[in-house]
C-alpha cells in the first residue's frame, strides 16, 4: 500500500507502508492510547506507531510518524478504521433549511484522496520580502501547536519556513500569508474529511464533517477485556492467547458463543 505523500530519504519519497495484523494485541494498545489524556495529535502518533509494521521501510517509532505529513497522518488513521470494521458508518445532522434531523451513511474508503504534488514535501513562495521555500505541516508540527492559541500560526510558519534572509522570523503581509497557505495546498496530501448530503425531508445539500480520526474515539479498553473474559471463561484460554487471535476469528468465536447462548450480537 502507498502513501499519498510519503517521506524523503535520501532525494526520493518512499510511499510504502503496512500495518501489523490487527490482533487483539494490537487493538489492546490502540485502546490505551484513546484513553490516555493527552492532544489528540499526540494521540495519532502513538496510535499509528503501535499499529504500523513499518512506514517508508523504516521502523514506526513514534519521531517518525510525528514526521508524516498531515494528510498522511490522516489517510493512515483512515485506514486503521477500516482493518478495524469501521469503513462505513452513519452520521446524523440537522437541516439548516427546514430543521428536520436526518441519517445518512458514509463509505470512507470512497471518500477521495488528493496526492501530494510534484515538490512535495517543499513549495517555493514568493513573498513581498523575496522567495521563501517551505515544507507541509506535520504531525510533530501539530503536537507542538496544540497547546497554543493567538501564536499558533505565526508558530506554524515559523516551523513550516526552511529557507530565509535573516535570522528573525519575517513579518508577512496578508498576501504573503495567502500565497503560502495555496502553495501548501497544492502539494500536500489530503484526504477528504466533509461529505455532501441532502436532508430527505427538504431535498436541501449540505456538508457535512467527518471524522478522520474515528478510529480512537470508538476503541473502548472495557469492552477488550470484557471480550477477553468472554473467551477465557469459555474456552480456558489465556489472555496472551486470546490477543494474538485476529480480530475477525475473535469477533467469529464471541459470534458462536452468543449463538449457543441464544443470543444475537
Amino acid at each position: 500500500m502507498r502513501l499519498p505523500g510519503g517521506i524523503l530519504r535520501g532525494g526520493s519519497l518512499r510511499r510504502d507502508f503496512a500495518f501489523r495484523p490487527l490482533t487483539g494485541a494490537v487493538e489492546l494498545a490502540l485502546a490505551e492510547v484513546a484513553g490516555v489524556d493527552s492532544p489528540l495529535p499526540t494521540k495519532v502518533t502513538a496510535a499509528l506507531a503501535a499499529t504500523l509494521e513499518h512506514v517508508g521501510g523504516e521502523p514506526p517509532l513514534p519521531a517518525t510518524v510525528a514526521d508524516l505529513s498531515v494528510g498522511d497522518r490522516q489517510f493512515l488513521m483512515g485506514r486503521l478504521a477500516v482493518g478495524l470494521g469501521l469503513g462505513e458508518s452513519w452520521l446524523t445532522a440537522r437541516c439548516g433549511r427546514c430543521g428536520e434531523r436526518f441519517d445518512f451513511s458514509v463509505n470512507h474508503v470512497d471518500l477521495p484522496v488528493k496526492e501530494a504534488g510534484e515538490e512535495y514535501p517543499f513549495a517555493e513562495v514568493e513573498t513581498s520580502l523575496g522567495p521563501c521555500r517551505f515544507r507541509v505541516p506535520t504531525g510533530a508540527d501539530q503536537e507542538i501547536l496544540a497547546g497554543l492559541d493567538d501564536e499558533a500560526f505565526r508558530c506554524l510558519v515559523g516551523r513550516c519556513l526552511v529557507s530565509r534572509m535573516g535570522d528573525e522570523l519575517p513579518p508577512f503581509t496578508p498576501d504573503d500569508v495567502a500565497r503560502i497557505e495555496a502553495a501548501l495546498e497544492a502539494v500536500a496530501p489530503e484526504v477528504s474529511v466533509s461529505v455532501q448530503a441532502a436532508c430527505p425531508a427538504c431535498g436541501a445539500s449540505h456538508v457535512i464533517d467527518t471524522d478522520p480520526y474515528r478510529a480512537l474515539p470508538l476503541q473502548s479498553e472495557g469492552r477488550l477485556l470484557q471480550e477477553i473474559h468472554i473467551l477465557a471463561a469459555t474456552y480456558h484460554w489465556g489472555e496472551a492467547e486470546i490477543l494474538a487471535l485476529p480480530l475477525e476469528r475473535r469477533r467469529h468465536y464471541l459470534e458462536l458463543i452468543d449463538r449457543a447462548r441464544g443470543m444475537a450480537r
